[in-house]
């Protein structure tokens, strides 16, 4: 009875009533709107925290450069090129200062050779040289293309013996004569030939050209070269009597040891997140089966690894299997990538400084957890090995001191780090205090910060929707209770003079406030989020992503924005709904109380 009498009062001033219900559904509406961006971008900005990374890498500049020649006995000129000088190696450790704030690294990953002779990295189809002896037709100097006779073929595939080739010592200024009748054991490699002597054959010419992988790289920690037991352009030896019983004659059966050895050397990267790898960062490889490493195995150095899927095929390898990697070899300056691709090997020798072939420091059987597929062995400085193995960083316990070949400065492809998504002028600002001019760090995101800027920008619309609609919702509130509550004093009067108690006049009046309440708060709260989510839904079509590597950025970006299409704010339309309502009960409770409290004569009397 006292909501129908509510009504019916309501209706005697429908104008008043319908500029109600009009305004509070587009107040609810506008503050429904902006809670509903809120919450959208709320949403989306968590999903980008899960789904980005801001990776930096980081490179030491050159001191100077450096020029240098190279001999060409074919043109009789020096070919002159240069190389960057560094006066010293800036150590990874500048990266730890207070205030970084790293989520993993930073990291300097080391290129590690492990020895396998159980697996075959490249087949016998691959070139990896020859090891001869041979004896001139005449005495020469092999500044030009002289004839040898190959009296033995101690390694190598489409020689024979006593066969005629074609030999050149074609990177040295002065070479040393070679004598008829002395037999010389060389370590040699196939190059196309010199123009001139195309005029003697129809065919492609071929010539045979010094090796030096008899010559040590092996470095100390500090990068600085061991001293070799032979010269820098060491690739022969006369051979005589007993001769491979002596120290150098040992030398050539650990190098001829060597050549079979690098059939069987795999790379293998230590990290602590393999998201500091730029090829599993930017996509170009992917877990294809098993997982990733988890942060306990990570932190406690668990012996497992990830392989490739061709080491897992070519071996029949499969998940859970044990891989033994006893490493020998220790490379500071080149990646993985770099070093070890599908149709090369870049190691210049496996001799140490003492002519002695490397012996493994570490000595690990690893589990097989995961096995990665996409792209490997492209010879990209960024990318992964040929049938590179990757196992925890703290796996590797042992020092690798006696085993380095290669040394080098920090480099993109080697160091890197990631920090909190958004921070990068902050990181970069407590970078730049330690005033440190020669390293230079590169960040990537994906284009979060940009993104991120822009989702910045839609919650402060969403914060001045929300306050407007806030502030509108109070307005109309306020003025419809002064309306239909404090102006309506005689009917409150009348009903309490005809018998009403203080409970039914409450009743009467509350209820069809209650009704216009429920009617504008919900129809405009359910407005506005559904608006919410179609505008946000077309502003998010236009994205910002970095394309350094690639794509996958957009493929991210455009799933994400795929998976929230449909996403209705529905508890943000509640939330702001039960708010309109809690706001007007009260509002409009406070207005009838007042008048309730005076006395119905004196309220008629004025």
């Amino acid at each position: 009875m006292m909501i129908k009498n509510s009504i019916r009062q309501l209706w005697r001033m429908k104008g008043r009533t319908f500029l109600f219900l009009l305004l509070l559904f587009l107040a609810s509406g506008l503050c429904s709107l902006g809670r509903g961006f809120w919450v959208i971008n709320n949403r989306n900005i968590a999903k980008y925290e899960d789904t980005f990374m801001t990776i930096g890498t980081v490179e030491q500049k050159a001191s100077s450069v450096q020029e240098l020649q190279d001999w060409n006995a074919e043109t009789k000129e020096y070919r002159i090129y240069r190389r960057p000088v560094y006066h010293e190696y800036i150590p990874e450790s500048v990266l730890d200062f207070e205030g970084a704030d790293y989520l993993s690294g930073p990291e300097r990953r080391v290129c590690y050779g492990a020895y396998c002779p159980e697996y075959e990295m490249y087949g016998l189809g691959m070139d990896m040289g020859y090891i001869i002896e041979a004896t001139p037709l005449e005495d020469v100097v092999p500044d030009h293309p002289v004839q040898l006779k190959v009296t033995k073929v101690l390694y190598g595939s489409g020689l024979m013996e006593n066969v005629k080739i074609t030999f050149c010592d074609h990177w040295n200024p002065e070479p040393e004569m070679l004598y008829q009748g002395k037999t010389y054991v060389m370590h040699l490699a196939l190059w196309p030939g010199h123009e001139s002597e195309k005029e003697f054959s129809d065919d492609d010419v071929q010539e045979y050209r010094p090796s030096y992988d008899l010559v040590s790289t092996q470095t100390d920690t500090d990068g600085i070269p061991m001293e070799n037991t032979v010269g820098e352009e060491y690739f022969y030896d006369e051979v005589t009597e007993g001769f491979y019983e002596t120290e150098t004659g040992k030398r050539w059966m650990n190098q001829l040891a060597c050549m079979e050895y690098l059939r069987h050397i795999f790379p293998v990267s230590a990290t602590e997140n393999i998201y500091l790898m730029m090829a599993f960062y930017r996509g170009d490889v992917y877990i294809s089966s098993g997982r990733e490493f988890t942060e306990e195995e990570y932190d406690q150095g668990s012996n497992v690894c990830l392989v490739s899927e061709q080491f897992a095929n070519k071996n029949g390898l499969a998940l859970g299997d044990k891989v033994t990697l006893p490493l020998i070899l220790a490379n500071y300056e080149g990646s993985t990538g770099w070093m070890f691709s599908s149709s090369s090997v870049r190691i210049a020798s496996l001799l140490n400084a003492k002519g002695e072939i490397y012996q493994p420091f570490e000595n690990n059987t690893y589990e097989i957890v995961g096995i990665y597929g996409g792209m490997n062995g492209a010879g990209d400085d960024y990318g992964m090995g040929y049938q590179e193995i990757v196992v925890p960083r703290r796996s590797i316990r042992n020092s690798d001191e006696n085993n380095i070949i290669y040394y080098g400065p920090m480099k993109g492809y080697t160091t890197s780090f990631q920090i909190e998504n958004g921070t990068i002028e902050e990181y970069m600002k407590k970078w730049e205090k330690l005033g440190i001019d020669d390293v230079e760090i590169t960040f990537y995101d994906k284009g979060y910060t940009r993104l991120r800027a822009g989702i910045e920008n839609m919650k402060n619309i969403a914060r001045l929707l929300v306050v407007m609609g806030t502030v509108m919702v109070l307005l109309v509130l306020g003025y419809f209770t002064w309306l239909f509550i404090l102006k309506q004093k005689e009917r409150t009067a009348v009903e309490r003079c005809l018998g009403f108690t203080r409970r039914q006049s409450f009743w009467s009046l509350f209820s069809g406030i209650l009704l216009l309440l429920l009617a504008g708060s919900i129809s405009g709260c359910l407005a506005g989020a559904s608006l919410s989510g179609k505008i946000a839904g077309n502003i998010g079509e236009s994205s910002y992503y970095d394309t350094s590597f690639g794509n996958s950025a957009a493929v991210t970006i455009a799933e994400i924005q795929e998976e929230g299409e449909d996403f209705y704010p529905a508890g943000a339309a509640m939330e702001t709904m039960l708010g309109i309502l809690l706001a007007g009960s009260i509002i409009a409770g406070a207005g009838i109380i007042y008048n309730l409290r005076q006395e119905p004569m004196e309220m008629l009397g004025k």
